[in-house]
């Protein structure tokens, strides 16, 4: 059943109030605004209606009314208007982050979008598994230890100091570099297989490196298919009234920081800005919130997700515009810092 006009008016005031206020609202509240100009009985038996439809619920202890998960599902798909991204001084802020390491300029990204907003955020890294090596470099320390440097077309440098059970001389240690650099470069790092590594063993001969390199190759492989989930700000969730309940609070909390991965959401095709809404976020302590995820992108590579998380009353269409105004900012942070695209 389609909603009437006038219920839509009335529905979206509701939510409007209650974002404002965390009460209940009752008509009588609502016949003072001055967009609503119906009787306060008329606008009781819409409510009445309303919350027969599953639009809005009833709260045991109050006359008034608070939207229900499908009410704000329904103001947000029909009822929200789009603001245009808000990102003038988000840019700012963000382009002051100075972190040269990817992962560490994501966190460094949620925990200032969770500055910002005052909600919980979630930074979400991207699969990078279409991610290649640009160059390989073997750095001595001495003839027992090396520093492998790994470049990748991201301008994302990984560099590890390894030891060898015996000693590698400076042109063993060249000639592997040389090797790697002609076979293991400009391709997927999934296409870095045992049998790609045969033929690096076969060129550059069984150098006590051999075995750390593959090592460390391996790891940076896992490392990159993998997505890290950053938490910052989860303590900002207990300002909120709705995480007053002690033990509703302490639930929440520890499953979101028990394991991050909760925290991506459930439909993981992110088109813009998505909001995900109290049971859709599945049956577990975050069902009682929303989910606001906006996608940012590392080039042709891959893309991840920015986030803020909160109680369902939230203001849906300032942040998700916040949102999406902070995603492009990041975007454009990323282009500046690992491809010079603008340098």
């Amino acid at each position: 059943m389609e909603l009437s006009e006038r219920k839509q008016q009335i529905l979206k005031a509701i939510i409007a109030e209650y974002i404002r206020t965390a009460e209940p609202v009752g008509s009588k509240a609502l016949s003072a605004l001055p967009e609503l100009a119906f009787s306060s009985a008329t606008i009781r038996n819409e409510m009445s209606e309303l919350e027969e439809m599953g639009y809005l619920e009833k709260p045991h202890t109050s006359a008034g009314r608070v939207p229900s998960h499908k009410g704000y599902r329904f103001y947000v798909d029909h009822l929200m208007r789009h603001p245009a991204p808000i990102s003038t001084g988000d840019e700012t802020a963000l382009m002051a982050l100075k972190a040269k390491e990817l992962d560490r300029l994501i966190q460094e990204a949620g925990r200032l979008i969770s500055s910002l907003t005052n909600y919980a955020a979630v930074a979400v890294t991207p699969h990078l598994s279409h991610m290649s090596i640009r160059q390989f470099e073997l750095i001595s320390v001495d003839e027992r230890t090396y520093v492998v440097v790994i470049v990748t077309d991201a301008n994302v440098v990984k560099n590890k100091l390894v030891h060898t059970p015996a000693p590698v001389t400076r042109e063993q240690a060249d000639l592997l570099a040389y090797v790697l650099n002609q076979t293991l470069t400009a391709i997927p790092i999934t296409q870095i297989t045992a049998e790609r590594f045969d033929v690096v063993r076969r060129a550059a001969g069984l150098t006590a490196l051999l075995a750390p390199v593959a090592e460390f190759i391996s790891e940076l492989i896992e490392d990159m298919d993998n997505q890290k989930v950053f938490l910052e700000g989860a303590n900002k969730l207990l300002r909120f009234p709705e995480y007053h309940d002690t033990s509703k609070a302490q639930a929440l909390l520890a499953y979101m920081n028990d394991d991050k991965k909760h925290l991506i959401p459930l439909q993981q095709e992110i088109d813009g800005v998505q909001i995900f809404i109290g049971a859709e976020n599945g049956e577990n302590p975050l069902s009682d919130t929303s989910m606001i995820y906006a996608k940012y992108g590392i080039g042709d590579m891959g893309q991840g997700m920015i986030g803020i998380v909160g109680p369902t009353r939230m203001d849906y269409a300032a942040l998700s515009a916040r949102l999406s105004g902070f995603a492009k900012g990041l975007n454009k942070l990323i282009a500046e810092t690992f491809y010079d695209e603008n340098k």
